[in-house]
Parts: C-alpha cells; structure tokens; sequence
C-alpha cells in the first residue's frame, strides 16, 4: 500500500469513527483478531504438522529424507508464529523509585488509580526525558501485563505536584476500565505488528518470507484502520484528568509542559554546553530544577506558545495537537486566538521523590556524563579557544591599530553567541558594512530577526537570493518564517511579495531535488577526491561518529559534481560493528545523516553503511578517502 492510499484509507476510517463510533470499535476489533487468528492459525498448523510426522513414526512409518523437510518447515512455522505473539520489552533508561523511599508519592498515584479504575503499577521509574507514560511489559503471549510508571526528571522539576497528577491520570485514562483495555489492548497489538513486520523483513528465512507477506499487507490496514480509536483514546484520556482534577488544571499542564518542553530541548541545552567552558564535569540534573522554575522570558515563551499552535494535526502521530487537546476540554469551546499564558507552577514535584532525590539525581548525572564525557571535554575545548579568539579580536577593535575584516567580525559574533546571552547583531552589521553580500553574515542576521518580523529581513534575504545560489532555498525557506511571523505580528506586507517568495521556495526546491537525485545517482566512489576540512570540522565529525558505539570504522570522501546549485557533496563511509541487521544498519545511517547535517560540514551529505549500501571491497580499493575513526 502506497503512501497516498494509506492516507486514503485512514481519512475514511477517521470519518467512520465519528458518524457510527459502536460499529467502528467493532471492526477495529474484528480486524485484530484476524491478525492474531493468521498467527495462530500459522502455530496449529506447524504444530499440526509436527504431531501428524509424529504420529506416522509411532505407527511404524519409516523415516524418509521428505520427513526431515517437513519437520523443519512445521519448527519454522510454528517459532515465526510464537515470534509474532511475544512483543519484546526493553526496560526503560532510568532509575527505580520505591514506595518505602517516597511514600507520599506513592500514596497520590494509589488514589488517582483508584478513581480512575486502572491498573495496579508494578515499577516507577525516574528517567531523563521530559515526558511521563505508562508502559505496559507483555507476559504469557500477552495475557498478562506489568504495568510501568515512567516520570521524566525534566518533567517533575518543571511542574508543581498538581499539574504533574493531571498527567499522570492522563497515562492512567488510557487504562480506564473496560473501555480503556479494547484501546490499550489495540496499542499493543499495533505495536506488535510493527515490530513483526521488521522481524520477519530481517529474516532470510521461506517461513518468515511467506509471513511477512501476510504483515506486510495487514499491518498498513490495521494501522489505517485503528488510528481514529488510537487517536480519540488520547482525547479521552485528557478527559480522565480533567474529570478528577478540573479542566483548568488539565488545560494549564498541557500549556506549560508545551512552553517548558521546547525550552528544555533548544534553550536549556544550549546554555548547558556552553558551562563546558568553565565546568570539568557539569551536575546537570540536580541544577535542572532552578532552570526550569526560573522560566524563561514571557516574549520567548509567547513564541514558543504561537509555534505550537501553527503545528498541525499529522498522521505519524496518534496524539493530538495542543489547539485541539484544549478544545476538547474546553466546556464551552475554545476561544479563538492564543491563550493566554499560563500561570508558572509555584513549584516542582522532586520533593515527593522524598529520600530517593539525592540518589536519583547522582544516578542520572552518573549516565548521561558516561554518554557525554569526550563530548563535554572537546566542546570546552573549543569555547575556551573561541573565548581567546574574542578576546583577541575585541583587544584589536578597541586598539584600532589594525582594523577587523568582515570575516573577524563574524567571527567574534559567532563566540559571542556561544558564549553568552548577549545579541550579537551589532558585530554582524559591521561584518555585514564591510562585505554587503556576505552570504553567512546574511544567513546570520536573517535567521536571528525572521522571527521578531524585523522588516530588515526582506532586504538581507533578497541580496542572498540574489547574489548567492547554493542559498536560494535556505533564503527562500526563511523568508517563509519571516512572512508567517510578520503576519503573526499583525504586520501588512505586499501580497506581490508573498507570493514571490512562495514561487521562489518552489522552484528552489525543484532545483534541490534534481541536485540530490544527481547526487544520489552517482556511485559513492565515482569522481571522488580527498576533502579538504578544517581542524575543527574534523574534530566536530569525529566526535559525533565516536558517540555511536556501533561505529567500528569511519571515512569521508568528496564527490564533484557538476550540479545547480553549485555545492561540495560528501560520502561518508561507516563500517559497523559485527552482528548488525539491515535495519540497525539503515537506523545507523539515519542518526549519522541527522548528526552531519546539523554541523558545520559545507555541503551535501550522505551516509553508506559498508555491507549493507556499498561493498566492503570498495573500501579496500578506493584511496581517495579521508580516515576520521578507526576503533580497535
């Protein structure tokens, strides 16, 4: 089933859940059991098969070559067919909290199960993620269930003890009752058949062949199908919290955990890193909660709350978005516009962990520094050595004696903005006086002011269009943040120009992809040359390799090619550790693509894993390339 079927097909059952919901659930219903009626089905017959050659050699038939066969393709059967009924579980990344360590914990998550009628808990954990979910740990072929609790650190310093119990009956909710186990059961089972289809993908098997046939046309069908149920479940589950602890305070968690979640993962991060300077070894969640209680400022967290609200209700995801969470608790409907901003929580929820705060938060700084240890000691190496850098330049600038060029500039903007809080946008003007068409110091200032509608933008991104081709599309993509800000401000521009530059984002983008087909195309080890990279880009790609453990080996070589737009293209080859499948190879590539292009490599990129996209025998011939890690 192709992509625009599959959309298809989940539009209809989306409206069918909405004009006759019973008849829906039904089919829901009916369509699971079908996919673990093949499965079982599967399992009887290769049973069957084993005990019908059994029965023939205890009734005196003599053995044959063709019974030998037989027998093992019953075995294969009948093991791909228990496969299919056992969903593996992975124990969550965190630390175990006991009732005896935080009993007044304990004592709220006893009464918020009880009224909402769920499941006892087997297990809290405290984990690093700004999250919090119930995980369910499936037992005898998934007749039985031990229940996880997962209360993301990030999350209990973020939010005061109340808004923190309105999530937790969310996790709760969808659990509920009768009603609640179809839905949780339904999660499950579309959770297994996502993970039998990769199994039985992998396998080389004719067994696994034939059945992964069968995964391969039921699974898009059930996942088209039980989307809507998936999907009105999380609506149901906010009506769980809302029903015991208020609309009001449902509808505040939801906003607050949508502020505080992006300014976890873009603002506190990157002032984190930037204590490498000045920290040998950073206690990173004990000082998690003074950050996240301090907030941020009320113009970022507007911002943060208007992106939230632009995003869109997508089918890669069961879980709604914010506009139509807060909606479907409002009782009288949603007002249109933002809202407001929600009242800050007066405090955090890490008192409760009672005994057990200490501990944890030793244990979760112990693990993420064992991730992150030649990371934090290469990136402070690199602040103190940019922090040098701008001492320099500004002891020069205030000298006078001998005056900065326009790349000084940028550069001494670019420490700033690592280092500090301070707006660097006076250094790129006076790099931008210098070099009017300087395409990073246009890049640089147009990214920082499309956000703030600064009108200036309009200017800086047409000299970039203009004057720069390989940065048409990135030109033409910020000009869309500027024009959709711009508008978010209530600011009126041209209509000629709006739709200038959603012409240009169409055809830059045309012209992209005809360049990436280009690239792609040609064979990773044609026209290939040494590349010629800096110090500190090497330090930074061999950094981001040494974090995959999976990495063995790792090269890079550049391809010329003769493309618009005119662009330096990369290819990296990864050799993996022994023992990888296919899809731990492709899921490699993917996390290594996303790591490169997020640095600071000046071009095109892509990932090939030897083995499994290139042969290792390439390898051994091809000279040109460049060795960033070799693991021994």
């Amino acid at each position: 089933m192709n992509s625009a079927d599959h959309v298809h097909l989940l539009r209809l059952n989306e409206q069918a859940s909405r004009d006759e919901p019973e008849r829906y659930r039904r089919r829901v219903l009916r369509f699971a059991l079908l996919g673990y009626g093949a499965v079982l089905l599967c399992a009887l017959l290769g049973l069957a098969g084993l005990l019908t050659l059994a029965w023939h050699l205890q009734q005196g038939g003599r053995p044959g070559a063709w019974m030998v066969w037989l027998g093992l393709g019953c075995l294969g059967l009948l093991f791909a067919a228990l496969q299919g009924l056992r969903v593996p579980f992975e124990a969550p990344q965190g630390e175990v909290l006991t009732a005896k360590e935080a009993p007044e914990l304990f004592s709220a998550l006893e009464k918020i199960r009880a009224k909402v009628g769920g499941p006892l808990l087997h297990k809290v954990w405290i984990t690093p993620d700004f999250n919090a979910a119930i995980v369910q740990q499936p037992q005898w072929l998934g007749l039985r269930h031990r229940n996880h609790l997962m209360l993301g650190w990030p999350m209990l310093a973020a939010l005061e003890p109340r808004r923190l119990f309105a999530v937790v009956a969310h996790e709760y909710g969808h659990l509920r009752g009768e009603h609640g186990k179809l839905s949780a059961w339904i999660y499950r089972t579309r959770l297994a058949w996502a993970r039998l289809s990769r199994r039985y993908r992998e396998s080389s098997s004719p067994v696994s062949w034939i059945l992964g046939g069968f995964a391969g046309w039921y699974f898009p069908r059930f996942d088209a199908l039980s989307f809507a149920l998936a999907r009105e479940d999380e609506y149901e589950a906010d009506r769980v919290s809302a029903r015991l602890f208020g609309p009001e305070v449902a509808s505040q968690a939801l906003l607050e955990i949508a502020i505080k979640a992006q300014w976890f993962e873009q603002e506190f991060w990157r002032r984190h890193w930037r204590l490498a300077r000045l920290q040998d070894q950073p206690s990173l969640y004990a000082e998690l909660p003074a950050s996240l209680q301090r907030g941020s400022d009320p113009v970022w967290q507007q911002e943060a709350l208007r992106r939230e609200y632009r995003r869109l209700a997508n089918f890669d995801d069961t879980h709604p978005v914010l506009k139509d969470r807060l909606a479907g608790l409002a009782p009288d409907g949603l007002r249109p516009g933002l809202p407001r901003l929600p009242e800050p929580s007066a405090g955090h929820t890490l008192g409760l962990l009672g005994q057990a705060r200490e501990r944890i938060a030793a244990a979760l700084d112990a693990a993420w520094w064992q991730l992150h240890a030649a990371d934090w000691r290469a990136h402070g190496e690199r602040l103190r050595r940019l922090h040098e850098k701008a001492l320099e330049l500004q002891q020069r600038a205030r000298a006078g004696s001998q005056p900065l060029v326009a790349d000084e500039w940028l550069l001494w903007a670019d420490a700033m903005e690592a280092l500090s809080e301070q707006d660097p946008t006076p250094l790129l003007e006076r790099a931008l006086s210098l070099a009017p068409r300087h395409p990073l110091v246009l890049r640089r200032l147009a990214a920082r002011h499309a956000p703030k509608a600064d009108l200036r933008v309009g200017e800086w991104l047409e000299q970039l269009y203009q004057n720069h081709e390989d940065q048409a599309w990135l030109a033409a993509r910020l000009a869309q943040d500027w024009m959709d800000a711009a508008q978010a401000h209530d600011q009126v521009l041209p209509p000629e120009q709006r739709r200038l530059w959603r012409q240009r984002l169409s055809d830059s983008e045309a012209m992209e992809q005809s360049a990436w087909e280009r690239f792609v195309e040609l064979q990773p080890w044609e026209r290939t040359l040494t590349p010629d990279l800096s110090g500190d880009q090497l330090r930074e790609l061999r950094g981001l390799l040494l974090r995959e453990g999976e990495v063995q080996a790792a090269w890079v070589g550049e391809q010329q090619l003769d493309v618009k737009p005119a662009r330096r293209h990369f290819t990296f080859w990864v050799q993996a550790k022994p023992g990888w499948s296919d899809e731990s190879a492709d899921a490699l590539a993917e996390r290594l693509f996303q790591a490169f292009r997020g640095s600071e490599l000046p071009g095109r990129l892509r990932v090939m894993v030897l083995g499994r996209h290139v042969e290792p025998a390439r390898r051994k011939v091809q000279g040109d390339l460049l060795s960033l890690v070799h693991r021994t």
